[in-house]
């Protein structure tokens, strides 16, 4: 090599001296010695300290900016997803990679995180993470289960340049839309109206209104239990009669009694007074009571002490006004947790557009100020915040105040489906607490096409049923788990031990913003290299002889093609 040098040498020199009568302006006078450079660097390649043990990954979401400090000679892998410079060596997965660097002692990942499949074997070796930024949709809470009749609440986070999220039926209809707050919080609503297992959708706009980012957001309604309401009226009036009609309407067991006259009272669904009377016996028998401020006043001391020992065993209790309150009877619900302040006049209240009809209208509430404290839990809020609901629980049961007179006027406007749902979270917040169902196997919360996913609690056999009525038996394990690679998205029913239990599977391209945030929860909970690690070490390897050659050669045939045109 030596001798190659000094030839190299003695070649610079004598095309110097050949071509020293040139002027400097002629390439030829000085070419001579960057290309005496350039070979001696192709035979003998300069080196470059570079960090041993540091294995990189890129993942999807890696940015270009994260990508132009990537060190030239240290190994680079991509991960499948990832964009990565073209010296990136790709890679199916990580245990891939590793076993082509034996030599990686610790990992630097960047991008959003490692996906499932990657995980365990990145717990052998400490990780530096450098996390690329959220986008789109990265949090979303959908109930696990959904009573038909009823307004589920989606409530999620999005984090870059979204503003307003919608929610759109299987239809494609839009049926709510919000506003992001300043945390990037948001919530929409939708009316479970038949029994079935739907995926609504919710879209991402930013304020050029582009899609951002989409994600399912697959609902499993179910028929509600069958509630015992009883409902103890002083009169009979306008609200009462529309919360009993969908009462009945949804499936509710309603007993309705109202005062008509002096010692007459309307026992509307035929039952004897028996019945009808609030003893221990009768009000066990009953998941709800609704009564108002009348009735109450009416009640006997007995019934009083019933029915408070009922709501401290469990029963629910709504406390419901239809005008002006008595002052002992405030005493009374003040004494159960409602202080309350009376007005001259029953307030003029507008609700959220949630809950109005669709053109706006004004309700009315009744003629007192319900004292918002920690105490108390809002079911329904006005829009300048005047709460017109609240409840408190008492032993175990729960106890509420409703000063809203006229919730009947969204039936009256052409709403009956929000008047329905308003009512249906409201009882059922307060009605009488069931025993838990038996638990099922554990489904993870989300599954892509194509990626791995565990399910946990199966019998000795189970199986997946596809959309496409396909049959997959699954190889339980010792632990009562297995895994699934889904093939396509949609409803997955999951047979085990003769139940069968609905599972939703998200297309490939579905929820990237909540794949991304998954995958970087996860990726900062591995073990990370401490600050300050000293255990790098570099050392000099040589660059790579191509590109030195090509220069060499670029140069020879400039000085080649000059001393052909002289």
């Amino acid at each position: 090599m030596n001798v190659a040098l000094l030839l190299v040498a003695a070649m610079a020199l004598l095309g110097l001296w050949h071509y020293r009568r040139l002027p400097w302006r002629d390439p030829r006078r000085w070419l001579p010695l960057p290309m005496a450079l350039l070979l001696a660097a192709s035979l003998a390649p300069p080196s470059l300290p570079v960090e041993v043990g540091t294995l990189t990954v890129l993942t999807p979401g890696a940015t270009a900016a994260q990508q132009r400090g990537l060190p030239w000679l240290a190994p680079l892998v991509a991960l499948p997803g990832a964009a990565a410079p073209a010296r990136a060596e790709w890679v199916p997965d990580l245990a891939s990679a590793l076993r082509r660097h034996p030599d990686s002692r610790r990992l630097r990942v960047i991008g959003h995180g490692l996906p499932p499949r990657d995980l365990d074997a990145a717990r052998a070796l400490p990780l530096q993470f450098e996390a690329a930024p959220e986008a789109g949709i990265v949090a979303l809470e959908v109930p696990d289960r959904v009573p038909v009749g009823t307004r589920p609440v989606i409530r999620g986070r999005v984090a870059g340049p979204v503003v307003r999220v919608a929610l759109h039926e299987p239809g494609g209809a839009q049926v709510d839309v919000a506003t992001v707050d300043g945390q990037g919080a948001f919530s929409v609503s939708a009316l479970a109206r038949a029994v079935a297992t739907v995926p609504f959708e919710l879209r991402a706009f930013d304020a050029g209104d582009r899609l951002v980012d989409h994600a399912a957001v697959p609902l499993r309604i179910e028929p509600g239990e069958r509630l015992s309401l009883a409902y103890r009226a002083a009169t009979p009036d306008a609200d009462a009669k529309y919360l009993r009609r969908w009462a009945q309407d949804a499936g509710l067991e309603v007993r309705y009694r109202a005062g008509l006259s002096e010692g007459v009272a309307l026992n509307a669904d035929g039952l004897a007074p028996a019945e009808v009377a609030l003893t221990a016996a009768s009000l066990a028998r009953l998941d709800l009571l609704v009564i108002d401020e009348r009735a109450w006043a009416a009640l006997a001391a007995g019934e009083r002490t019933a029915l408070l020992a009922a709501v401290d065993g469990g029963l629910g209790l709504l406390l419901k006004l239809t005008g002006p309150l008595p002052p002992e009877v405030a005493a009374d619900w003040a004494a159960l947790g409602f202080p309350t302040t009376p007005l001259d006049l029953p307030p003029t209240v507008t609700l959220d557009d949630r809950l109005a009809m669709r053109e706006r209208h004004d309700f009315t509430a009744a003629p007192v100020t319900l004292a918002d404290s920690a105490a108390l839990t809002p079911l329904l809020r006005a829009d300048d915040g005047r709460l017109l609901a609240a409840w408190t629980p008492r032993g175990a049961g729960r106890i509420a105040l409703w000063i809203w007179l006229d919730s009947y006027r969204l039936v009256l406007g052409g709403d009956a489906a929000r008047h329905g749902g308003l009512w249906s979270a409201a009882l059922g917040a307060l009605a009488r607490p069931r025993p838990a169902a038996a638990a099922g196997p554990q489904l993870p919360a989300s599954g892509w096409v194509g990626e791995r996913a565990v399910i946990c609690g199966l019998g000795a056999a189970a199986a997946l049923q596809g959309p496409d009525g396909s049959r997959t038996p699954l190889q339980v394990a010792a632990d009562r788990c297995a895994a699934v690679w889904p093939g396509t998205s949609g409803w997955q029913q999951l047979d085990s031990g003769g139940a069968t239990q609905p599972w939703y599977v998200r297309a490939a391209d579905d929820a990237a913003g909540l794949r991304a945030a998954r995958d970087r929860t996860a990726t900062g909970q591995l073990p990370a290299v401490p600050a300050g690690d000293a255990a790098a070490v570099r050392v000099w390897r040589p660059l790579p002889r191509l590109p030195f050659w090509l220069g060499w050669l670029l140069l020879a045939s400039l000085v080649w093609w000059r001393e052909r045109r002289a």
